[in-house]
């Protein structure tokens, strides 16, 4: 069997899948569905939920803080919007 080799080209008109949307499609097919092609269906977070993530991002700034010389990961901005 032959492999085929992905170009530049068409990685781009591949959708990019992050590691919490493949998460997302693992525990439920439609709601990944969603996040791609009717995410404007998809409610905001509610306040505790946001309040989980805006923790999530005090840790990130915390970990920048502790650990100067860490490499950051870029963000390749094929996400949904947050």
């Amino acid at each position: 069997m032959a492999r085929s080799i992905l170009t530049t080209t068409a990685t781009l008109e591949r959708p990019y899948v992050s590691k919490s949307k493949f998460l997302w499609g693992g525990q439920c097919r439609k709601l990944l569905w969603y996040a791609y092609n009717a995410k404007d269906q998809i409610p905001e977070p509610d306040a505790a939920t946001q309040a989980i993530f805006d923790q999530g991002h005090e840790v990130g700034a915390l970990a920048k803080v502790l650990y100067p010389v860490g490499i950051i990961v870029a963000y390749r901005g094929h996400d949904l919007d947050c």
